[in-house]
């Protein structure tokens, strides 16, 4: 059979990254985004996930915009910025009352936001359509 390593790198599977500094949400969606057929990979902030996307493109990343290091709009306005990464598309995650001044430019720049909390379904709708 595949060794787990082999079955990591399914070019015909969907490659996502989830970034939360929550341990128990990344290992949730995590989970999650694997039963469901995606090849889930995950970082704790967005400074280790800008690394990893520079290391090798996921073709969605879910990132929760509240976190050390580098936050979700800080990660997201990086993305963008760079040419190579123009096919990622990015699901923001957002407790709305943030308030983050500069919210607004970076929500647009993302493909999709979800409020927290969110539903099962509510998220592989949404990752179904950036990949449809």
């Amino acid at each position: 059979g595949l060794t787990p390593c082999a079955a990591r790198h399914n070019p015909g599977m969907t490659r996502v990254l989830i970034v939360d500094d929550e341990p128990s949400i990344r290992q949730l969606i995590a989970t999650l985004l694997t039963l469901e057929g995606f090849d889930v990979s995950s970082a704790p902030d967005g400074q280790a996930a800008l690394e990893m996307v520079l290391a090798s493109t996921p073709d969605v990343i879910i990132s929760d915009v509240r976190m050390p290091r580098l936050n979700g709009y800080a990660l997201l306005t990086a993305v963008r910025a760079n040419p190579a990464l123009v096919r990622v598309r990015f699901i923001l995650l957002a407790s709305y009352s943030d308030g983050d001044p500069g919210a607004d430019s970076a929500v647009a720049l993302a493909d999709a936001c979800l409020s927290k909390p969110f539903t099962r379904e509510l998220l592989l709708k949404a990752v179904r359509a950036l990949v449809a």
